[in-house]
C-alpha cells in the first residue's frame, strides 16, 4: 500500500458514513487517520481491511464448486419458494409476506436478525425500516453492501401482538421460543447452502436460538462462538443502537474483529 492511496482510502470510508448522524462514525474515520498517520503497520493492517471487500466480489472457490452441480442461487430459491407457502407455526397465517432473506449466496458474512417488522412484512425484505438503515451503514463502514453480504433473520415471518391487525404499525414483538424453533429448519438450510465463513446475529433472540443459551447479548457480544463449524459473532440489534447511541462503539469493536477475521482466513 503506498503512502499516495490513503487519503483515498480515508475518503471512500468516511463517504460510505457520513449520512447517518445516528451511527455516528465520525470518531472511526478520525481514528484511521491517525492510524495511518502514527503507525505504519497498524496503517497497513487497518487499509488492508478496508479494501477486504474487493476480494469478496471474486468468483470464490464454493462458488465455482457449485455451478458445477446446482447453482447456488438455484437451491436457495427453491427454499425459498418452500417458505413462501409455510404454515409450520401460526405466524404463517397472520403475515401479509413471508421474509426470506436477500444478498449474495456466495458471501462470506451472513447477518442473521430476529423477525420481520411492519415494513418488513409490507415489502417482503428484511431489515428496510430505520434499524435496516442504521445495518446498511454498519455493513458500508464494514466496507462491504446488502448486495455483498446475505442477511436474514431467525423466524421470516411478522410476530404481531394482535394478529388480526397487520396494518396496526405498533404490533411487533419478539418470535417465541416455539415460532423460533418451527422457523429454524429453514434458517439451518440456508446456512448450509451459502456455507459463510462468519455469522453475526444481532440482536438476543437469534444469538440465543443459535447458540441455545439464557446468556445475555451483552454477556455473549463481542467474543466469537461456533455455530456448525462457522465462526459467530454475536453483537447488538441496529434496533438497540437507536435506542441507545452509545452501543456503536461496541458493535464497531465486534465488526472489526469480524473484519479481521476474513481478512486472516
Amino acid at each position: 500500500m503506498k503512502p499516495l492511496d490513503y487519503p483515498q482510502i480515508i475518503k471512500l470510508a468516511k463517504t460510505a458514513i457520513e449520512e447517518d448522524s445516528n451511527w455516528g462514525m465520525e470518531e472511526i474515520v478520525r481514528d484511521v487517520k491517525t492510524e495511518i498517520i502514527t503507525s505504519k503497520s497498524k496503517s497497513d493492517r487497518k487499509t488492508e481491511i478496508i479494501e477486504e471487500p474487493k476480494e469478496q466480489k471474486t468468483t470464490s472457490v464454493k462458488q465455482t464448486v457449485n455451478d458445477n452441480n446446482k447453482n447456488t442461487k438455484d437451491i436457495l430459491d427453491a427454499l425459498k419458494k418452500e417458505v413462501l407457502s409455510c404454515k409450520k407455526c401460526p405466524l404463517g397465517n397472520s403475515r401479509l409476506n413471508a421474509v426470506f432473506g436477500v444478498g449474495d449466496p456466495y458471501t462470506n458474512i451472513m447477518f442473521i436478525g430476529e423477525g420481520p417488522g411492519f415494513q418488513e412484512d409490507h415489502k417482503g425484505e428484511p431489515f428496510v425500516g430505520r434499524a435496516g438503515a442504521l445495518l446498511d451503514k454498519i455493513i458500508a463502514a464494514m466496507g462491504f453492501s446488502r448486495q455483498t453480504v446475505y442477511i436474514a433473520n431467525i423466524v421470516k415471518c411478522h410476530p404481531m401482538k394482535n394478529p388480526s391487525n397487520p396494518e396496526l404499525k405498533t404490533n411487533d414483538r419478539p418470535p417465541t421460543q416455539d415460532e423460533m424453533q418451527a422457523c429454524k429448519p429453514y434458517l439451518d438450510k440456508q446456512i448450509e447452502i451459502i456455507a459463510p465463513k462468519v455469522i453475526v446475529t444481532l440482536g438476543s433472540s437469534s444469538t440465543k436460538a443459535l447458540l441455545q443459551t439464557e446468556e445475555t447479548i451483552s454477556s455473549l457480544r463481542g467474543k466469537f462462538k461456533e455455530y456448525h463449524g462457522i465462526k459467530l459473532m454475536p453483537t447488538y440489534h441496529p434496533a438497540a443502537l437507536l435506542r441507545n447511541p452509545n452501543l456503536k462503539k461496541d458493535v464497531w469493536h465486534d465488526m472489526q474483529q469480524v473484519m479481521a477475521y476474513l481478512k486472516n482466513n
